[in-house]
């Protein structure tokens, strides 16, 4: 829910998988969860056109209604900074402290944990030639009726006009 909610840009979706009371530490951004998804969500709207998560193997031990978990990942944006278009790429590890609230696991704690990093400038888009329907941050993406779900929106804020 967590990368489907980053990618999409749905930060009260992103919001909705952190506890209240909860923390999440993002590199040099470090804040409350449901601060962090406010935050991350108009960052990732000013400096991407697009985001992808792909998630890895998951280790998972739980105790209870508490857990930790560590998952691999892979994150990818496209970025266009003064003309320049990159695809940026990281590899790393979500390292969770979990607690269950109201039959929902949910993340207290999460540290990133960067592996790698890569930058490619990006030169050719072949894509734009197989006519494959491009991602979208509304509810305009297909993943949202074929999950029955909605997107919440973006914040007007955030909005380039």
């Amino acid at each position: 829910e967590y990368c489907q909610a980053s990618d999409r840009c749905d930060e009260k979706r992103m919001r909705d998988v952190y506890l209240e009371d909860s923390w999440d530490e993002h590199g040099s951004l470090k804040a409350p969860g449901p601060e962090f998804a406010r935050i991350m969500t108009g960052q990732i709207l000013s400096m991407s056109d697009t985001m992808y998560h792909l998630l890895g193997q998951s280790l998972i031990k739980v105790d209870g209604d508490k857990a930790g978990a560590e998952t691999y990942f892979l994150a990818s944006s496209n970025t266009n900074e003064n003309g320049v278009k990159r695809v940026n790429q990281l590899g790393g590890r979500f390292v969770d402290r979990l607690e269950r609230h109201d039959g929902r696991w949910l993340i207290k704690h999460r540290i990133v944990v960067r592996d790698w990093t890569i930058s490619h400038r990006l030169d050719h888009d072949w894509e734009t030639a197989t006519a494959l329907q491009p991602g979208q941050r509304s509810n305009a993406d297909p993943a949202f009726a074929a999950l029955g779900s909605a997107h919440f929106g973006i914040r007007e804020e955030y909005v380039v006009q």
